[in-house]
């Protein structure tokens, strides 16, 4: 394959350690691809609008980075896109399919193809249905003037409000809304005990909804502490936005911060 038609992958991240590792990950297992690290979102935006077909790893905890997943979304529409992340909570998939994304990849499940570890042939890669879809993709065209959004925190404030409304609206058929209340309590950091004189329930009870509740989430391992408070619900208080660079304009008011490039 030519490195004219050879698939590109753009990495993006913010912690740099990830974003290696996720690069030579690809690289060692995919020689043909060209990829590439964007070092910042300006410079992810300019490398999108270069190549109209690179397919994009964003190594990003969805419950931290809704403004960035949000104001991306124009530009990486029509691509091949996954989130690469440290963790996979029940808050992480509400943001990502509220924002349209597919199901993130964990680190966890791309460590056992490190180098010099043992793996079960028989387990497909975790991006596997990525790059096969990627390498498809050929010559297809992606409008390459397209634009991010604008973040703004008060739109991520009303995207904060719509996803913990879809988080109650997707719980599994065996969590009723009674025991999730009794989950968002825990996660808010009240005390079993408390939550318990305020449902008129049984400290005991309130601790088997919580494993259950827990466990139906797919988070069986989450006890307490900073685990439950992020796994459960999107915060607006933990949203992260981009530092901005030369090419990037900051707007005073509501405190909006762009990143359209400066052409």
């Amino acid at each position: 394959m030519s490195g004219r038609n050879s698939p590109r992958v753009v990495v993006y991240g913010d912690e740099w350690a990830v974003t290696a590792a996720v690069c030579s990950l690809v690289s060692q297992r995919w020689p043909q691809a060209v990829v590439e690290r964007a070092s910042g979102l300006s410079a992810l935006v300019q490398t999108l609008r270069r190549h109209g077909t690179a397919g994009v790893l964003l190594c990003l905890r969805p419950h931290e980075h809704i403004p960035v997943l949000d104001a991306m979304t124009p530009l990486l529409r029509g691509r091949m896109v996954r989130v690469v992340s440290p963790v996979v909570w029940y808050s992480d998939r509400m943001v990502l399919g509220w924002l349209g994304y597919r199901p993130a990849v964990s680190t966890q499940a791309l460590q056992t193809w490190l180098p010099g570890r043992e793996k079960d042939k028989l387990d497909a890669h975790p991006l596997a249905g990525f790059m096969d879809a990627l390498m498809q993709l050929g010559e297809m065209t992606v409008p390459v003037n397209a634009s991010p959004g604008v973040m703004g925190r008060s739109r991520t404030a009303r995207l904060v409000r719509d996803i913990r409304k879809e988080a109650l609206r997707r719980l599994p058929g065996t969590v009723n809304a009674r025991q999730w209340f009794i989950l968002c309590c825990l996660a808010e950091g009240m005390k079993g005990g408390e939550v318990a004189a305020l449902t008129g329930l049984k400290e005991k009870t309130v601790s088997l909804y919580r494993r259950h509740a827990l466990a139906a989430l797919g988070m069986e391992t989450v006890v307490r502490g900073m685990p439950l408070y992020r796994g459960v619900l999107v915060w607006e208080g933990l949203q992260r936005y981009p530092v901005a660079g030369p090419a990037d304009l900051l707007c005073t008011g509501e405190g909006q911060v762009s990143v359209q490039v400066a052409i």
